[in-house]
C-alpha cells in the first residue's frame, strides 16, 4: 500500500481558495483505478488552519498514474509560467506533501 499526504496551510480568511483547491482533488479522484480510500481532515489555531488529503493506493505506480495526468500536468505548468511572469498573486497556502509506503512489521 501507498499513501500520499498533501498539507494545506493558510489563513482563515483564504479557507475558501483551500477548499476549492480540496474539492477538485476530491473529484479528481473519483473511480481512479488503484484508489482505496480518500480522507480530509483538518486543524486550527488562531488565525492559521490546515487540511490534509489523505489518498491511500494500492501501489506507488497507481498513484504516479494518477499524478501524471495530462491535466495535472498542464495545472502546473501554467501556474509555474504565471509565477516566473510574476502574474500570479502571492501563495495563499503552503503545501507540503509526505509519502510513505507499508511495511510488513513482521520481515523487520
Amino acid at each position: 500500500m501507498f499513501i500520499n499526504q498533501a498539507h494545506f496551510e493558510g489563513d482563515k480568511f483564504n479557507e475558501d481558495k483551500i477548499i476549492v483547491k480540496i474539492k477538485n482533488t476530491i473529484n479528481q479522484t473519483k473511480d481512479v483505478q488503484g484508489l482505496l480510500a480518500l480522507e480530509c481532515w483538518k486543524k486550527e489555531s488562531n488565525e492559521r488552519l490546515e487540511y490534509v488529503i489523505v489518498t491511500k493506493w494500492t501501489t506507488k505506480k497507481e498513484f504516479i498514474t494518477w499524478l501524471s495526468r495530462e491535466e495535472h500536468v498542464n495545472e502546473h505548468k501554467e501556474m509555474n509560467k504565471q509565477k516566473k511572469q510574476g502574474v500570479s498573486e502571492n501563495p495563499i497556502l503552503k503545501k507540503t506533501i509526505f509519502q510513505y509506503e507499508a511495511v510488513d512489521v513482521t520481515e523487520l
